[in-house]
């Protein structure tokens, strides 16, 4: 008779824990499906709806093993490995019939949670980790055993010295497969090309991208950062492409600063997002090429959680000389070609030719939206007088390639701006909601940053992106130009987003903590501990203790056992006495039997003798009860014999 899956509710639950760790890193086709999968096996079970046959699923499994490499082209990496795996657990949730499905499933459990921990370190998911962990082991142990849950609470107490001894003595280390985070182009959202609505596009994301503390820079408002991702300087009206950027040449004396550090989610990519103004970026594993343009790149894809520090200069000026190419502008026409020769015409001077582009955005009623609607790359004339609806791309775009129209040197930089300050872990989170485009001109001996949004939407920069696409499209119309305008906030928020902030912090601080510790903080721990001694005493005692317990839990079953053996000699002790003496190939049990027939009146304590040897010796585990009360049980019966 085929065994119920759903009726296992223990099983049931962890797995479906597990399923939907992994559910929410995949595309949503396959959470669809495995969910759908698992309602058939439900209804099946329960209101008797025809079952899916293993043929069935069989051909489920192979369709479902070629639209991932369709997809991806590969079952490598993080993405198809997930969605592979999780529809192939709802396959085998629905091919489950007996106990050997079930040590099936829960060793396919183990594997979902294993990999959910190797891509994601996130603290958020310990707890229903080790709810689906604990669950699984629980299912194994026979249902008969008293205790089961103390039982594995206990073991579990036990390991955590273990735990402990094995992370710190043995170092994270990131596995082959795991670096494979994998994505493609489009799915990781930055990019180094500007087409009308690709920023507007990323900023509707609320992933996060990275988190900064700057703390030791003079930099304190959201107002003020702005990360630089990639300089463009290939002008096609709206859209903008990049150019190439030569070499850094490295200075010999480090200049005076400031330093921050970030930790930036994998991106499959090599973009290292730093503030205007950075002079050097150093990463804690691996190298750092400096660009030109004050752009700083890694040498290899990140695809894993990277941590750098960067030396921020509050007097750094970008000095670096013009090119022809800064000044390459499409060819215009109509209403763009007009305004640019009158502009020429009436304003000879750069200084008068830069206020008559502030004055463009700033007096002509431009709008600054998420949904500005469709535009061409070349459609400027309709941008910049018909509908001017636009996002921070489109006023950046328009802006750069007008500057260069009036011979004025131009670049488009694009990144990110701002970010959510947490004032609990003192840190800035900054997501793809910040994404952000603006525009530097070569402008009296030197770049300078120039941000059309602050003309059309002030207010954006100032209280962040976040809070401000918040608001409906009617008030940030409203109030984009009002920098003095807040949001009303009430109560009940304000503890909302103080729970959220100690949230994000505790996260922040385990993830840095297990990303932080590698071989390299392994050898600075170990030397700042063998240089103090106070801390030598410690950590001698601390490890002491932790070996004490580890010796307790290795040598658990051998004690236990030790029990059991010395019970089982006393009986036979008493029985050899009584003439009922153990044969020498008689198994304990079958003995401890014999001696229940013959002696009918012990037969409950022997019983409990030979439950307790069955577990301590037979199933290896412990014997919930006390083992002195039942030797004592036993000589006050075997007293009366």
């Amino acid at each position: 008779m085929d065994k119920p899956f759903f009726s296992q509710k223990v099983l049931a639950l962890s797995f479906l824990m597990a399923m939907s760790m992994v559910a929410v890193e995949v595309v949503s086709w396959v959470s669809i499906f495995s969910f759908a999968v698992l309602l058939w096996k439900f209804g099946s079970e329960r209101w008797g709806w025809k079952p899916l046959g293993r043929r069935t699923t069989g051909v489920l499994s192979v369709l479902l093993l070629l639209q991932v490499l369709f997809e991806y082209r590969t079952l490598v990496g993080q993405e198809p490995a997930y969605t592979f795996l999780l529809g192939l657990s709802a396959l085998r949730v629905m091919d489950y019939r007996n106990e050997r499905d079930h040590r099936f499933l829960v060793m396919l459990g183990f594997v979902l949670i294993s990999v959910k921990a190797l891509f994601n370190l996130d603290i958020y998911w310990v707890l229903p980790s080790i709810f689906s962990f604990f669950g699984f082991w629980f299912s194994l142990l026979p249902q008969g055993l008293p205790g089961r849950g103390r039982f594995l609470f206990r073991i579990f107490l036990l390991s955590l010295p273990l735990m402990a001894v094995l992370f710190f003595a043995f170092p994270r280390v990131v596995m082959p497969w795991a670096m494979s985070r994998g994505s493609t182009y489009g799915e990781i959202g930055f990019s180094d090309q500007m087409n009308p609505g690709k920023v507007a596009e990323l900023a509707g994301s609320t992933v996060m991208v990275f988190r900064a503390r700057i703390d030791d820079t003079p930099l304190k408002t959201s107002e003020e950062l702005y990360w630089r991702g990639s300089v463009l300087g290939n002008s096609r009206g709206l859209s903008w492409r990049p150019q190439r950027t030569n070499l850094k040449a490295v200075k010999e004396d480090v200049p005076k600063g400031s330093f921050y550090e970030v930790a930036l989610e994998p991106t499959s990519q090599n973009y290292l997002f730093t503030l205007n103004g950075t002079e050097n970026v150093e990463l804690e594993t691996g190298s750092v090429i400096p660009l030109q343009s004050g752009l700083f790149r890694a040498t290899r894809p990140l695809f894993n959680t990277t941590v750098y520090r960067a030396l921020f200069n509050p007097n750094y000026i970008d000095q670096e000389l013009p090119t022809e190419s800064d000044l390459q502008i499409p060819t215009l026409s109509g209403r763009v070609a007009e305004w640019v020769e009158r502009i020429k015409r009436e304003y000879p001077k750069p200084e008068e030719r830069v206020e008559e582009l502030k004055n463009l955005f700033a007096e002509t009623g431009f709008f600054y939206t998420l949904n500005p609607g469709v535009y061409s790359a070349n459609d400027l004339e309709e941008f910049l007088f018909d509908r001017k609806r636009g996002f921070c791309e489109h006023f950046a775009g328009a802006y750069g390639t007008l500057a260069r129209a009036l011979e004025i040197p131009a670049r488009v930089v694009v990144g990110y701006q701002g970010g959510l300050y947490n004032p609990w872990g003192d840190f800035w989170k900054v997501a793809h909601k910040d994404a952000h485009a603006w525009v530097e001109i070569f402008h009296n001996g030197q770049w300078m940053q120039i941000d059309p949004t602050r003309w059309v939407a002030p207010l954006r920069l100032v209280i962040g992106a976040t809070s401000f696409f918040a608001l409906s499209e009617e008030d940030q119309r409203a109030f984009a130009r009002d920098i003095s305008w807040k949001p009303q906030v009430s109560s009940d928020l304000l503890l909302w987003d103080q729970m959220t902030f100690w949230i994000d912090d505790l996260n922040y601080r385990w993830t840095y903590f297990l990303i932080d510790f590698d071989r390299s903080a392994q050898k600075s721990l170990l030397q700042e501990v063998l240089n103090d001694k106070t801390r030598f005493l410690i950590f001698a005692i601390v490890g002491a203790i932790l070996l004490t317990l580890l010796v307790r839990f290795l040598s658990f079953g051998r004690e236990s056992t030790s029990e059991s053996k010395r019970l089982l000699q006393m009986v036979e002790a008493w029985g050899k006495k009584h003439h009922v003496p153990r044969n020498v190939s008689e198994p304990p049990l079958t003995y401890l039997k014999r001696l229940e027939d013959k002696y009918p009146n012990l037969s409950q304590v022997l019983d409990d003798i030979g439950r307790h040897y069955d577990q301590q010796s037979y199933r290896q585990t412990p014997y919930l009860g006390d083992s002195k009360k039942l030797e004592q049980l036993w000589k006050t019966e075997a007293s009366k014999v």
